[in-house]
């Protein structure tokens, strides 16, 4: 069979798949027409956000001996752009990152109960699947991530565990995956020059690795060297389809076409801001058939979810607790106008200009951290999130000089109180930090001890109080005289809160940055 048929014939199995797919799955039909197929010899089947690419003999050979697998592979690349996948940060672990993915991916298809696209290992993958299933309220691959990650922090996963989870779920290569995160960190500035070729070595392009095996490097064709040398050209894309879009720059050569996205991110935030949007209308369309899904597509429909949620950010977020005050600076805004005008009357044509030294600005004065220190919250996520929080404090733009901030750890009493002055108070804080607690949760005490503080006036401008929990507690039953927000770490349970309340949700990867 010639190259061009082998091609062919491959491409009219993918869609026959995909036909398959959307007879079922109706609601997805702009993620299927979003990723373009990219046959290429000899590569391993992957996605980068724009294509999927696959080698046309492996796609024939599976579709001869195992049609469902290839439909289910078609579904498992389409899914990982849904959720983002691909769009990964550089300084996440590959093994991890990758066997979470999967996982997520597969956990959603298994849910869909789709009857053509049955895995051949369904019990050794329904073994691997239960612990995680238990500890887990939602099976995403940032959730997932974590799980294994303190798990091999603990001792309880090693290496070799991660690898053989990985082959139980394992469809596609992900390293093209690693490659572009590090080519667009490099483009930023993040991880060194960026015109350093992140590949370690160059694959001959006969080279037939297993298509379904990850790479070592995620590239498995030769980089040509019309692609490195090309002029790019950023043209608004206003008025076109997306189609159009993908295509506009595309080198003719579909080597190019493929590696040619490597280096480019503007490709890369264009990809992954029209996922996000494929995301959200998929998870409008769910909605509509949600009375014929049920819980079939609960998991589907909480991914999705996430991936739309609007992320906070949690110095954005402590500022809406900033007051309008008085502090020392040079203005650079505002200047004296006396010495302006005598500089006219006294020189003729040269006006004095001295800024002023101090500005009125909104920042926080008087605030309270209430850390729920309960058994129902980690304590290493605890300790980090004090952290978190004290580099934002430490930060001169968000705090007045003078500066009075209560931390109190409380579970079902109140078990410490610091008052945090300046900077040094905070650091002597972190140095000696103990949890006290870790028991039962009850918020009542906490609004008890600020009420108390600011009736004997030792807050006299008291900007608010946020409560760091899991939600888990008994709550005031009255407003109390200040904000109050209650903040939680990926929280997919939908904890109520009292109307008076803000209600946050914070990504733990915001909490854990450095």
């Amino acid at each position: 069979m010639t190259t061009d048929n082998a091609t062919s014939l491959a491409l009219e199995a993918w869609e026959l798949s995909r036909s398959t797919l959307l007879a079922h799955l109706r609601f997805m039909g702009a993620a299927f027409a979003k990723l373009r197929l990219l046959p290429i010899p000899g590569a391993t089947l992957a996605t980068d956000g724009s294509h999927i690419r696959f080698d046309p003999a492996w796609v024939l050979a599976q579709y001869r001996n195992d049609q469902a697998f290839l439909t289910r592979a078609y579904l498992h690349v389409v899914l990982h752009n849904v959720f983002l996948h691909p769009f990964c940060d550089p300084s996440t672990d590959p093994a991890l990152w990758d066997a979470a993915c999967d996982i997520a991916v597969e956990a959603t298809i298994d849910e869909l109960a789709l009857p053509f696209a049955a895995p051949a290992n369904r019990a050794a993958r329904d073994a691997a699947l239960a612990p995680v299933k238990a500890a887990l309220p939602l099976v995403s691959a940032e959730t997932v991530y974590r799980y294994l990650r303190e798990a091999r922090e603990e001792g309880r996963l090693a290496d070799d565990d991660v690898a053989q989870l990985r082959e139980l779920f394992c469809v596609d290569d992900h390293a093209v995956w690693h490659a572009v995160s590090v080519a667009e960190a490099k483009g930023n500035g993040k991880q060194g020059d960026a015109s350093e070729d992140p590949r370690a070595a160059e694959r001959d392009d006969n080279a037939g690795p297993a298509p379904t095996a990850p790479s070592d490097d995620g590239i498995d064709m030769p980089f040509p060297e019309e692609a490195r040398t090309a002029k790019r050209q950023r043209k608004s894309h206003q008025a076109m389809s997306s189609d159009d879009v993908f295509k506009k720059d595309a080198p003719e050569e579909a080597h190019a076409a493929n590696m040619g996205r490597f280096a480019d991110s503007v490709t890369l935030d264009r990809a992954r801001d029209q996922w996000k949007n494929v995301a959200y209308e998929m998870g409008v369309q769910l909605d509509s058939y949600r009375k014929l899904w049920g819980a079939e597509g609960s998991s589907l429909s909480m991914n999705l979810r996430e991936v739309t949620r609007k992320r906070q950010d949690y110095r954005d977020f402590l500022r809406k607790f900033a007051h309008q005050g008085e502090t020392m600076r040079i203005n650079d805004d505002e200047f004296d106008y006396v010495f302006y005008t005598f500089g006219l009357r006294k020189y003729g044509n040269l006006p004095l200009i001295e800024p002023l030294e101090f500005a009125e600005e909104k920042r926080i004065r008087d605030f309270v951290i209430a850390i729920d220190t309960s058994a129902s919250t980690k304590d290493g996520l605890v300790r980090k999130f004090i952290e978190r929080t004290y580099s934002i404090l430490a930060d001169e733009t968000s705090f007045f000089a003078d500066m009075n901030v209560l931390i109190v750890q409380c579970d079902a009493a109140v078990t410490d109180v610091a008052t945090i002055k300046n900077a040094r108070d905070l650091e002597d804080y972190l140095r000696d930090l103990t949890i006290e607690g870790l028991g039962g949760t009850d918020f009542r005490p906490v609004f008890a001890l600020v009420n108390d503080l600011v009736e004997r006036g030792e807050l006299t401008n008291l900007g608010g109080l946020v409560y760091f929990t899991d939600g888990h507690g008994t709550f005031p039953s009255r407003k109390p005289a200040f904000e109050t927000a209650f903040v939680f770490v990926d929280d997919y349970d939908d904890v109520q809160v009292p109307p008076w309340a803000m209600k946050v949700v914070l990504e733990e990867t915001i909490v854990l940055q450095e």
